[in-house]
């Protein structure tokens, strides 16, 4: 190799070096000025260069266990069975202990329903949109969360003697949320909440006209990206 192509390839690093090294340091400054955190972060193990406020997102998925507390009518007994859902969160992070949640979930289950006349199985469909005020303890390793939830959808039927009847909902609109999460490395949470209904449903169910009401408790696995 000729001396004139070892001086052009050194200089071609070099020059590509400070190109490196000049956009790593304006990188830097960019996010000191915008207010990104470089503390050392233990639980990872390395400098942290996220910003103080920043998006967080995930998907999940949950199991439900539901409690019929109150049932206004003697002559309908229900026994839930264990639901399954899946859920995609968006989170607000503020600073590294802070974050404002939101979640979209859906779950499908079934109900059964049984007076002394007919016993059946009623289908459960609900939407639910929680919005929590979560703490981030021990960096991150610990979440408390707790805030209101929206069931926007909640519908429950069955079939009887081929035609499809309307149970009314299982879960009311209005419901307050409280729950803790475990972090598992960088990317998995394992949490459970209890969600407890502010109002009563109504419902119908072999020409019985009662009001119910619900407590849940859920546990599930999110993956956060």
């Amino acid at each position: 190799m000729s001396a004139l192509i070892r001086r052009t390839i050194i200089a071609v690093v070099a020059l590509l070096s400070a190109v490196s090294i000049d956009a790593d340091v304006a990188m830097a400054q960019g996010y000191l000025s915008s207010g990104y955190d470089f503390s050392y972060d233990e639980y990872s193990g390395y400098s942290d260069s996220r910003p103080r406020i920043r998006t967080e997102w995930g998907i999940g998925i949950v199991g439900v266990h539901t409690s019929m507390v109150d049932v206004s009518s003697s002559d309908v007994k229900l026994q839930p069975r264990i639901a399954f859902g899946g859920h995609i969160d968006m989170g607000l992070c503020i600073g590294r202990n802070f974050a404002i949640e939101a979640e979209v979930g859906y779950e499908g289950g079934s109900v059964v329903a049984a007076t002394e006349r007919v016993e059946r199985r009623v289908r459960t469909r609900t939407i639910n949109i929680p919005v929590l005020l979560s703490l981030r303890m021990v960096n991150s390793r610990i979440r408390l969360d707790v805030g209101p939830m929206f069931t926007v959808m909640s519908r429950a039927e069955y079939t009887l003697e081929g035609e499809t009847m309307f149970f009314g909902p299982i879960y009311p609109t209005w419901n307050i949320a409280a729950g803790v999460g475990i972090g598992l490395g960088r990317h998995f949470i394992v949490e459970a909440r209890y969600i407890h209904g502010l109002n009563d449903n109504v419902n119908q169910y072999d020409g019985i006209e009662f009001t119910t009401r619900t407590r849940r408790i859920t546990a599930g696995v999110t993956l956060v990206f």
